[in-house]
């Protein structure tokens, strides 16, 4: 089945306070925020792409010509110039606003996934909270309780009702009918924010079967907290070689840089522990550079992935600079001297996650 991929982009984000609006952060390996979000679908599972964003964020950062430079030509951008009812109404808009027809699926920005098929029928992605220890803020969260014949039956908004919690990818057979449902719950409904889950219940007890679509790889971004929980420890550790990570050599006094590099276990540990969370590590060292392959060799044999190592430093201080903002909160720069040749490195980072 050929969709058409929503990506709602309109809201305030109000739980991204002093910050970017969230789909437009960015993410440790230099991807925006929602073009993870958007990847966490199957590329051949959708021939369009509509966009929604605010006309204020159009205003303040050109988001049509932004969109087209993540996307390329495929994304179709609509600027909303008033306040919708939430995200349901949002979605009305977007179809109505794009002439969108037939299937289409809606991806939330501040959750990513790994990508699985998509059912034929309607569907709503869904991770067991059981096996998501890291999501936070689960009583805003929206639940999904499933039948014997494995449908969903029922989204019920803001209440622990199974273990089942949307994670923000819904998909439905057809436009009009979305259309259909969310003007009637429109109608019966004078205030208050309208989520795609009031209509998904709505086409529900219209007879449209919905598949639950059970997820892996789930990152949790919900609210700023969400957001740097994430990307604290997926940060860079800058370190250095002869006597951190290796015991002291030297190019003239015993043990000399050719002579076999003797690993400081405690402190090898504690960066693969922070390789494994996600840090990069680039490695500083006064060794000249025709010792690299040695030297590159013997980190890999102790299980440490360097992204970069630089030769020939100096032999004296090194100066730890970078920018902060709210996106990047101060202090985004920390310098740690250890005491050469000691296994103490994850006491000094303990503060790292």
């Amino acid at each position: 089945m050929r969709r058409t991929l929503l990506l709602p982009c309109a809201g305030k984000s109000s739980r991204y306070p002093g910050v970017r609006p969230k789909w437009m952060l960015t993410l440790p390996d230099g991807e925006l925020a929602l073009s993870r979000a958007a990847a966490s679908l199957p590329a051949d599972s959708y021939e369009r792409i509509v966009v929604a964003v605010r006309a204020e964020h159009e205003a303040r950062f050109q988001t049509v010509n932004l969109l087209e430079r993540l996307f390329g030509k495929a994304a179709e951008v609509l600027v909303l110039p008033f306040d919708t009812r939430g995200p349901a109404d949002t979605v009305a808009e977007m179809i109505l606003g794009a002439g969108v027809e037939g299937a289409f699926a809606i991806k939330d920005a501040d959750s990513f996934f790994d990508p699985a098929p998509l059912p034929e029928t309607g569907f709503v992605a869904l991770s067991d909270i059981r096996k998501s220890p890291q999501m936070s803020n689960v009583g805003a969260k929206s639940f999904a309780v499933i039948n014997e014949n494995n449908l969903v039956v029922e989204m019920i908004e803001k209440s622990l009702a199974s273990n089942f919690v949307s994670v923000g990818l819904y998909g439905f057979a057809d436009a009009a009918a979305y259309l259909e449902a969310f003007q009637a719950i429109k109608a019966a409904t004078e205030s208050g924010e309208l989520f795609v889950s009031h209509v998904m219940n709505r086409a529900i007890a219209e007879g449209m079967a919905v598949a639950p679509l059970l997820v892996e790889g789930l990152i949790d971004v919900g609210t700023l907290e969400d957001w740097r929980r994430h990307v604290r420890p997926r940060g860079t550790i800058v370190t250095d070689l002869d006597g951190v990570v290796f015991q002291n050599h030297s190019r003239y006094f015993a043990p000399l840089w050719e002579d076999a590099d003797v690993p400081i276990e405690g402190n090898v540990a504690a960066l693969r522990a922070f390789q494994e969370q996600g840090a990069q590590i680039v490695f500083m060292t006064a060794r000249p550079e025709r010792y690299r392959a040695k030297t590159e060799g013997a980190l890999r044999q102790l299980g440490l992935h360097p992204h970069a190592i630089v030769m020939d430093c100096r032999h004296g201080r090194r100066f730890l600079i970078n920018d902060h903002a709210p996106s990047n909160p101060y202090p985004s720069a920390v310098a740690i001297s250890t005491e050469r040749n000691s296994p103490t490195l994850a006491e000094y980072m303990k503060d790292w996650l």
